[in-house]
């Protein structure tokens, strides 16, 4: 996927701001995805209730939530879910962005 270097570097920000870690905004969206997975494989080994808490806030689809954590392995779940993550934060960083300039 491309996207708008502000768009994606908007996303990135707030990323870092959700999961209080530093990515880079030289990364590109799959290396994001593959950071944001393994983080997502962490909170819900560790922290279910922040993981939840950040689905919440980025305001990710209940349904897809629960469509995701039921993928067969644990992998899937945490790449679903990352993938969810990312591009719910992209389309909040679109209208952020096209807002912000209208």
């Amino acid at each position: 996927m491309q996207y708008h270097p502000a768009i994606l570097a908007s996303a990135v920000q707030h990323l870092c701001k959700y999961f209080d870690l530093d990515f880079t905004q030289d990364d590109d969206v799959e290396s994001i995805s593959v950071q944001v997975a393994r983080l997502v494989k962490k909170l819900l080994h560790n922290d279910l209730n922040r993981l939840m808490h950040i689905l919440y806030r980025i305001d990710v689809e209940e349904r897809l939530v629960k469509e995701a954590m039921m993928a067969p392995t644990e992998e899937q779940i945490c790449m679903q879910l990352a993938d969810l993550i990312l591009k719910r934060e992209m389309q909040r960083a679109w209208t952020r962005t096209m807002f912000r300039h209208n």
